[in-house]
């Protein structure tokens, strides 16, 4: 368990935007008083729930064309 800012630098992720993670409800965090903290293996299973392949390619829409009828 660490702090976030002790956190950020480990991960090298910038504070803010753990911050802003912390904000939305995204990450799991354990408060206790003001002091918040982070645990590795929640960030870990956090991560792995938020994986996507970027390598594919998206699928190919098929194209209709809609020619108006003249009057």
């Amino acid at each position: 368990m660490q702090t976030v800012q002790d956190f950020a630098k480990s991960q090298n992720i910038s504070k803010a935007i753990i911050d802003t993670w912390i904000y939305r409800h995204e990450l799991p965090v354990i408060r206790i008083g003001r002091r918040v903290y982070i645990d590795e293996s929640d960030y870990i299973d956090w991560i792995q729930s938020h994986r996507q392949v970027a390598t594919e390619k998206p699928k190919e829409k098929a194209i209709e064309l809609a020619i108006p009828k003249q009057c």
